[in-house]
């Protein structure tokens, strides 16, 4: 089955994102996306990019498309369809069209103005855009943390996005070596204020650290949205191999489907270190949802024109608001932690 990002749609006109801006890349993109909805630029009816497309024209990460959409889907300018794609609300909110175009014409005299002092559009942006990340930089400096987990690629990548959700400096270190790490060097842990895991590994962090008065947290993953997605893209009764390194994760790749309403796919599950129910993949699955840590060994036996879909992991929002909380009374002067305590903050 040919992949359905053979059908490339074009990127929305004015859509201009700079890495290099000290105006997050996130707000950056929905912010203009929402601009050409409100006032109808995107035209009502019209189908985005698909997430992959839209990461690959700007060269941005692919979860930070994934939220901005799921952001404009939830504010009502965007609709996203199973097995067709995320298109602008027929519908979109009106409520800030007018407030759009004022803003728009504000800019329009504001650059004006700078041109007529000798700056260019450039310079006038790049200056708008510095102001309000430099104060915030000024109110808030940033948390040592600790982050745990068992393997690099997702140390990497959530390392990531918590350093770009929340005001943290993150040092990353492997599971399997935390243990030995704390016993023969114990001082290394007091230039954190938090340590930080999934979930799953938080009774092994605690454990690990048992003698230590640093608090760890435990954090709630989910799929990303740009795996289900993906899924929700591909044809009434497509058979999806569901393959990870265990049974175990194999079940958590399924439940996750499940629990997303993507019921029109046929799901075939499988583990790496089971021949037999590889076999089945390999027989009849027209694309392989996987985890990260059974990639590479899927590439070396899947045959070609099987369609590979990582199954990327992300941190949940609310997890990451309860990290938000909890990094607020840590900076909070002691005797006004004890305050929030006595009232059940």
């Amino acid at each position: 089955m040919a992949p359905r990002e053979a059908s490339r749609i074009a990127l929305p006109a004015g859509i201009r994102v700079k890495r290099q801006s000290t105006v997050p890349v996130y707000v950056q993109l929905k912010t203009q996306l929402r601009h050409l909805i409100v006032t109808g630029s995107l035209k009502a009816g019209s189908q985005l990019p698909t997430v992959r497309q839209l990461a690959s024209f700007l060269g941005i990460n692919r979860n930070t498309v994934v939220r901005v959409l799921a952001d404009l889907q939830q504010d009502g300018c965007l609709d996203s369809r199973q097995g067709r794609g995320t298109f602008v609300s027929v519908e979109p909110p009106v409520r800030e069209a007018h407030r759009a175009r004022r803003l728009e014409q504000l800019v329009e005299r504001a650059l004006e103005r700078a041109r007529r002092l000798g700056f260019t559009p450039e310079e006038f942006l790049a200056a708008a855009g510095a102001r309000a990340p430099l104060v915030t930089l000024k109110k808030t400096g940033k948390t040592r943390a600790l982050l745990v987990e068992c393997n690099w690629q997702e140390l990497s990548r959530y390392g990531e996005e918590l350093e770009s959700e929340l005001p943290l400096a993150v040092d990353r270190i492997l599971l399997e070596e935390l243990a030995e790490r704390s016993r023969t060097t114990p001082a290394f842990l007091r230039d954190y204020r938090v340590v930080i895991t999934t979930l799953f590994h938080l009774l092994d962090v605690k454990k690990s650290l048992a003698a230590e008065p640093v608090p760890v947290v435990g954090l709630l993953t989910e799929p990303s949205l740009s795996t289900l997605l993906r899924l929700a893209e591909l044809p009434e009764g497509t058979a999806v191999g569901l393959a990870s390194t265990s049974a175990g994760e194999s079940q958590n790749l399924l439940r996750s489907i499940q629990s997303a309403g993507l019921t029109h796919l046929r799901p075939v599950l499988a583990s790496t270190d089971d021949p037999w129910s590889m076999g089945l993949v390999l027989k009849g699955s027209e694309a392989v949802v996987c985890s990260e840590q059974a990639l590479d060994k899927l590439r070396t036996m899947l045959p070609p024109g099987v369609e590979v879909i990582v199954a990327h992991r992300i941190l949940s929002r609310g997890s990451l608001d309860l990290l938000r909380d909890l990094l607020q009374r840590l900076a909070e002067p002691p005797g006004a932690q004890a305050g929030s305590r006595m009232l059940g903050a």
